[in-house]
């Protein structure tokens, strides 16, 4: 009794194209028989394969069966989407730098404690502090500033000179004038973009001079120390 060709596919391995060209050519000439596809001499083998994939593509119900196969390959394999959460409810600090002259600033309060805050009679807002570090055999005077944030604000840019330098940013809650650390960011390094006209060697009177330098308009920039910022500040 001659096999009929669904027969044939039943006991033969998916005809892919990774599994007919892995048989040898004799295999193949043997294959194509088994469904009645007459090969003529000296046919090579890339043909061979090609007319046993159309007859797999074109045998009923075989191509129902790969979709069926890929769908649920799929949906075990790639599993639903989570969405990331808005808050993770702890408190943290931290910063991504933009370049030399900006830094994003991005923190969160815990939910519990920013109640416990928000609620005290004394409580006045929250703050960042930025904090120049410096060696600690080099006296230099304090440098920090403050940049007062909104009590629903989680993210700011915050503007540095152009003299670069190493740096890190405090998250803190003020209560009755006075301030408390909440969290530290890691500690970050910005490069010189240009020193004061008066202090520049050859080399760096050089660099400042190049056309893209004096575009950026880094000369102009300033940051609002301490004192300047309090007083633009609403009471």
């Amino acid at each position: 009794m001659i096999e009929s060709m669904s027969d044939v596919l039943y006991k033969t391995p998916s005809l892919e194209r990774c599994y007919l060209e892995s048989l040898a050519t004799h295999e193949l000439i043997w294959l194509a028989d088994r469904f009645g596809i007459e090969i003529p001499p000296d046919l090579e083998r890339l043909f061979i394969i090609a007319e046993l994939l159309d007859i797999d593509s074109e045998t009923p119900g075989t191509a129902d069966k790969k979709d069926s196969e890929e769908e649920a390959f799929i949906e075990t394999a790639i599993p639903e989407p989570v969405p990331l959460p808005k808050q993770y409810n702890i408190t943290f600090i931290d910063v991504l730098i933009r370049d030399p002259l900006w830094v994003f600033t991005f923190w969160e309060i815990k939910t519990a404690d920013k109640e416990l805050y928000e609620k005290s009679a004394d409580f006045s807002g929250y703050q960042l502090k930025i904090v120049p570090l410096f060696d600690s055999r080099t006296a230099k005077k304090d440098e920090s500033f403050v940049i007062p944030v909104g009590n629903s604000d989680t993210a700011w840019y915050i503007g540095f000179p152009p003299e670069g330098g190493r740096f890190r940013v405090e998250l803190c809650a003020v209560r009755g004038g006075a301030e408390t650390v909440l969290a530290e960011s890691r500690r970050f390094a910005l490069p010189v973009l240009y020193s004061p006209p008066n202090q520049r060697t050859a080399e760096e009177e050089k660099i400042y001079n190049n056309p893209l330098i004096q575009l950026s308009g880094v000369e102009d920039f300033q940051v609002i120390r301490n004192g300047d910022r309090q007083s633009r500040t609403k009471n």
